[in-house]
């Protein structure tokens, strides 16, 4: 296996088969962790050492921001809530003119 490891020692990318002019580390398959593959993440969780691949014990695992809406998201929020409010007065106004044909009628 090779890998990009950058000079702090964080592993960056890895190619198992072939070949990648960036990848500057090359290590034995058999001494990968088991879980190398599946949970790598170039964010610094795993790191080479000591001609070893370890996970990195100052890994902190980064916040989620949490998704915000689009200006366009926003404005469409905007817009169903006043259909919503519109549909409410249309509903409540037919509703007083009914009362008011109903004592128009007598």
């Amino acid at each position: 296996m090779k890998l990009k490891v950058e000079t702090t020692g964080v592993i960056t990318g890895f190619t198992a088969i072939g070949a990648s002019s960036d990848m500057n580390v090359t290590v034995d398959d058999n001494t990968v962790p088991a879980d190398f593959i599946t949970n790598f993440s170039d964010d610094g969780r795993w790191i080479y050492k000591d001609n070893q691949i370890v996970k990195n014990p100052d890994y902190v695992v980064p916040d989620t921001p949490k998704p915000v809406p689009t200006a366009e998201q926003q404005l469409v929020m905007k817009q169903a809530a006043d259909i919503t409010q519109m549909k409410q007065m249309t509903m409540l106004q037919a509703g007083q003119i009914a009362t008011l044909s109903k004592g128009s009628a007598k």
